[in-house]
């Protein structure tokens, strides 16, 4: 009877929701507006208030000596690992001890890994590299072929071992020390010299033993040093993925890719030298 009513209450209704939405997206807004500031305040009281799985992603962090206490070990543009001691005592600290004398941690797996360093004569340091290479000090990752733990494990390398790798981190590093034994097995008698022993057994460890010994067969072939790893060896492992060097009468590993592995060795040696600026303690090991 009366449309004009009918178009008059539909247009206040409508007025009323979209009055009704502002309000709500106002106090959405505002709402969020105050967390996201209390979240900051939070994170700027309480320094280790990050998200500390974030932080191994892409190693997302600054230089040490900028200092971003929620970062642990970005120096000289490397990733050097994390110590989540240090980050839980943090905020206790005052003054800061930026003189890298202070730092006494590598990750929160140091105690075991200077235990076991003693048995294969290692600089803790330097083992620490290496696991901090093959895992980031992440306990129970596992790689596409199926290495898994801290020093990345085949699962059949450490029943030959009688080890459980997977059962705890220290099984996993128990493990990966025995590898390391019985690398130095195969390399003390080659290799007498004993920095450059470890340049082999660190790309043994990567690439396995059989495709490093190869690599010095084919050096010695082509009148190269076969006790050398840079300039040397190095360089004919790289040449294993070539026909005419994959297939020599010389080599009995076959072919190989050996570009990850000469990378793994001067990264681990990197590092390491990046540990023992951080960390000086009295080397009293030959590696």
């Amino acid at each position: 009877m009366y449309p004009f009513l009918e178009v008059k209450c539909l247009t206040n209704t409508r007025s009323l929701v979209k009055k009704s939405l502002f309000l709500f997206t106002l106090i959405v807004t505002v709402f969020v507006s105050c967390s996201d500031h209390h979240s900051a305040k939070i994170l700027k009281k309480s320094k280790v208030s990050f998200d500390i799985a974030s932080i191994g992603e892409e190693d997302k962090s600054a230089d040490m000596t900028g200092f971003n206490p929620a970062v642990y070990f970005i120096y000289k543009g490397k990733s050097m690992g994390f110590n989540f001691e240090l980050l839980k005592a943090f905020p206790d600290e005052e003054p800061y001890k930026k003189t890298f004398g202070h730092w006494r941690k590598i990750s929160q797996y140091d105690d075991m890994i200077r235990h076991y360093s003693i048995s294969i004569n290692w600089d803790w340091r330097l083992l620490a590299s290496l696991i901090y290479q093959e895992s980031r000090f992440i306990p129970d990752v596992t790689s596409e072929a199926g290495a898994y733990g801290l020093m990345q494990i085949m699962p059949e390398t450490g029943r030959n071992f009688g080890i459980d790798i997977t059962a705890s981190p220290e099984n996993n590093m128990r493990a990966g020390i025995k590898y390391i034994i019985w690398l130095h097995s195969i390399f003390d008698n080659l290799i007498p010299d004993t920095k450059e022993r470890i340049n082999f057994i660190l790309a043994a460890y990567n690439a396995g033993p059989g495709h490093v010994l190869d690599a010095m067969k084919l050096a010695e072939k082509n009148g190269m040093n076969p006790l050398k790893w840079d300039g040397s060896v190095a360089e004919w492992l790289l040449k294993k993925s070539e026909r005419q060097y994959y297939n020599d009468s010389v080599v009995k590993s076959g072919y190989f890719s050996g570009t990850e592995s000469v990378n793994y060795v001067s990264q681990v040696r990197e590092r390491y030298e990046h540990y023992q600026d951080l960390i000086q303690e009295e080397k009293t090991h030959p590696f």
